[in-house]
């Protein structure tokens, strides 16, 4: 006997090729055929019923049951024409079929109840095809109706990458209150601003106000406010129908008070996807620039008013930048809109030198007194642009100190007095309104720069003798708190040793930036820390010479949050 040999696959596919329009051709002479389709236009169609069981598992149960179908070899059906029935028998037969504008949705519902994915899919395709900002809608909602997962998936992401513009459309303005708060709650939705989702609330209520403005207190409820700016929501409260909802008017003051946290987990709504991006911004002399490690990619923000100088802290308030730099005797203050993308001073009349930082959404400066041996603490009245103190004593009182917010609390870490650096570090609870020991660094170190993530405290350069000496060797080490075990331990080294400098935490990675270097080092190099591996990697560069040949206009930064729309307007600056 002779081994059987296969055959390969292009010979496999030809002869099923040929199989199906052998088959197809039997069909159409009524040749072997033992069952007759009816359609609701009472057209009549052979078939044999081993290729529609094999095809369609309607088909395959309906004829091998003991129903008057079977028996009598004729299936009648009330939903599908003759012109939809002979479309559906030619890709049951061969495979292929000619789907056109008319026949596409007949043929997604026929096969969806037939039972035959295929077809259903190559109908789908087609009308992914047609699909257009001003029939998506209507596309999506028939792909529910009718299962089909591949459509309902692609028009989805469709809807929402352009769903400024959907949101304009006869097909979304027509849509039902509970349809609208769908889309809505998404955090999928692309648009530029959150506010853009408002002004789409408010449009899609005019469409027929008396209506439905019964429905605006809901779909508010989906407008995360915690994500406008300042300014916007002292505008929504203007609204009509804001103003007359007492409910929407907590949310708004609710916004409000937490406009001034940095971190996410203490909002109610998280931000949408793609709406806004945490950059680092960069400050050195009157230039500011954003970086995004994602891309890799720097952007130049407007200039600030003043060259900020030496000892600058930068941060993050609510959605505006601050920059604040209070030596004397001319203490300054500048904020950064991102908004407008423009810089505005601030009045300082009442602060004196210290550090500043964000305690639950309030702006915090220590400010030190080495003469009375005293040290300060204050907030910031943003409204008021004033300073109020909190508490005067003899705890904290060093100069060049890191300070560093986390929880409740304002961490003060080294810093000097007189002639000695010391590695002593405190704690001042602004709840309770009083200071804490806590545990000494590893190191004496003043100009240090750190940044508290995840229960951690990092702090790292700095130097180790005050004064002005050219001879000063400032600091790579690096070294870790534990705030739960109240200890400090040491981690891998900065690359670049730097005073002065700023580090910042964006999506759980650290950052090392800016300072002031010696021994050819240049604090325009960004260090990024793995701690997989404990080691920190050279990142990338801030783009610009130094502003000046002695170094004294040091880069500082912190992390901003940037509206898409914010950010499509910037330019790329090469590095």
């Amino acid at each position: 006997m002779e081994d059987l040999q296969p055959i390969c696959d292009a010979e496999q596919a030809a002869f099923c090729v040929e199989l199906a329009k052998r088959l197809n051709m039997l069909r159409r002479q009524d040749h072997l055929c033992d069952v007759t389709l009816v359609t609701k236009d009472d057209k009549e169609f052979k078939a044999h019923r081993n290729v529609l069981s094999a095809a369609s598992p309607f088909f395959c149960k309906l004829l091998q049951s003991d129903m008057k179908e079977n028996r009598e070899g004729i299936v009648r059906f009330e939903e599908i024409s003759g012109a939809v029935m002979k479309d559906v028998l030619e890709f049951i037969y061969t495979g292929t079929v000619k789907v056109t504008q008319e026949n596409s949705e007949d043929l997604i519902a026929a096969a969806n109840y037939l039972f035959i994915p295929g077809l259903k899919t190559v109908s789908g395709r087609f009308l992914e095809r047609q699909m257009t900002k001003s029939n998506c809608i209507s596309t999506f909602y028939f792909a529910e109706i009718y299962q089909c997962d591949e459509l309902i998936t692609n028009t989805r992401k469709f809807i929402h990458a352009n769903f400024a513009s959907v949101a304009e459309m006869e097909e979304f303005l027509n849509l039902e209150a509970k349809e609208v708060e769908r889309w809505i709650s998404s955090d999928e939705i692309s648009v530029a601003v959150e506010a853009d989702v408002f002004e789409i609330v408010l449009k899609w209520i005019e469409r027929n106000k008396s209506e439905r403005k019964a429905s605006f207190e809901k779909l508010f409820g989906h407008v995360r406010l915690a994500f406008l700016s300042r300014d916007f929501l002292f505008d929504v409260v203007t609204n009509e129908l804001v103003r007359e909802n007492l409910h929407c008017l907590k949310l708004i003051s609710d916004a409000v008070k937490l406009s001034g946290f940095t971190s996410e987990k203490n909002l109610r709504q998280s931000p949408r996807k793609g709406l806004e991006t945490r950059a680092i911004v960069a400050c050195g002399g009157k230039y500011t620039f954003c970086y995004l490690p994602e891309k890799d990619e720097w952007k130049r923000l407007a200039d600030g008013l003043t060259a900020r100088n030496q000892g600058t802290k930068m941060i993050s308030y609510g959605d505006q930048l601050y920059s604040f730099s209070l030596t004397l005797p001319f203490p300054k203050a500048e904020r950064y809109d991102p908004v407008f993308n423009g810089w505005s001073s601030l009045d300082l009349s009442s602060a004196r030198s210290g550090e500043v930082a964000v305690v639950r959404g309030e702006i915090y400066a220590v400010e030190v007194d080495i003469s009375k041996k005293k040290s300060t603490i204050k907030r910031y009245n943003v409204e008021r642009f004033s300073w109020q103190t909190m508490l005067s004593s003899r705890e904290g009182c060093r100069e060049n100190s890191c300070v560093i917010a986390a929880g409740n609390h304002l961490y003060v870490c080294g810093g000097n007095l007189g002639v000695e650096c010391l590695s002593k570090a405190e704690r001042f609870d602004t709840v309770a309104n009083k200071w804490e020991e806590i545990a000494n660094m590893q190191q004496k170190r003043g100009r240090a720069f750190g940044v508290a993530t995840e229960g951690k405290i990092f702090v790292a350069g700095g130097r180790e003798t005050p004064g002005f000496s050219f001879h000063v060797s400032y600091l790579r080490t690096c070294e870790m708190y534990n705030i739960s075990t109240n200890e400090w331990q040491f981690i891998e080294s900065l690359k670049v040793p730097r005073e002065d400098g700023s580090m910042v935490c964006l999506k759980g990675a650290l950052y090392v930036l800016g300072g002031t270097c010696n021994y050819g080092g240049s604090g325009l190099i960004v260090e990024c820390y793995d701690p997989t591996e404990d080691k920190w990697i050279e990142k990338t560069t801030i783009p610009v010479e130094m502003i000046s040949e002695d170094n004294k206009d040091t880069f500082t930064g912190c992390v901003l949050k940037l509206s898409k729309g914010v950010l499509d307007k910037l330019h790329v600056v090469k590095k």
